[in-house]
């Protein structure tokens, strides 16, 4: 339940600040002023280097790569903005992947959701096949980076399944999450802050069904990590 309230709380907090992020203009300041579009585009070879660099400071840290690669797609051609959002992502994935194996094995391991130890036996048998996949499934997420780095995974195999698995999610977060931007923008404000608000409770109640489902097992029969009474 200590889990569960602490992802319910973190969603509330995401909504919280994503209606923030709406209703005060920050997205309007973001797209429509061109602030950040002429900061990226208008000063040469520096803008790019910026995303690029932002993106590897802060999604090791669990910023969502989406929140860079969405206005990407808006403020350069698509082509540019996918190539851009991969060096971004490779690099913090590589990040990652080092931390967890050279710096702190040991916490990491212990942080690396349960869902993903489902690839710890294909992993240890090594190939490119099941980096891939685990990037097809969960994406740039910073425990996917951990559970490579703790594994015998070498370097090279993982940029290079690395950097094959994320090319899909990097297009349709360029390509789909510059219209979904588009989307909001062209609404009224009261209605944008509406349907922000909407995705986050649709979430958050996602989380409690699911945290439902899992526990609601048929009386006598014990979860798999209790002792017998």
């Amino acid at each position: 339940m200590t889990r569960t309230n602490s992802r319910i709380a973190a969603l509330i907090a995401l909504a919280l600040v994503a209606i923030a992020f709406v209703a005060l203009g920050a997205l309007s300041w973001i797209v429509e002023d061109g602030n950040v579009q002429g900061l990226l585009t208008d000063t040469g070879a520096v803008g790019p280097i910026i995303f690029v660099v932002v993106m590897w400071v802060t999604q090791p840290f669990g910023v969502p790569g989406f929140v860079y690669m969405a206005p990407a797609g808006m403020v350069w051609p698509f082509p540019l903005a996918i190539a851009l959002s991969w060096i971004g992502n490779m690099g913090s994935s590589y990040l990652g992947f080092a931390f967890a194996r050279w710096v702190a094995r040991d916490w990491v391991k212990a942080r690396i959701p349960p869902r993903m130890h489902v690839f710890d036996a294909r992993l240890a048998e090594g190939g490119l096949t099941p980096i891939v996949g685990l990037r097809l499934v969960f994406g740039q997420l910073p425990p996917a980076d951990w559970l490579l780095g703790v594994t015998r995974v070498g370097t090279p195999t993982f940029l290079l399944g690395t950097g094959i698995g994320i090319i899909p999610g990097a297009v349709v977060a360029v390509v789909a999450g510059g219209g979904l931007i588009r989307f909001l923008l062209n609404l009224p404000a009261a209605t944008a802050v509406a349907a922000v608000a909407a995705l986050a409770i649709g979430a958050a109640g996602l989380v409690l069904w699911r945290r439902h489902r899992r526990g609601g097992r048929p009386v006598g029969r014990p979860h798999s990590d209790q002792s017998p009474a």
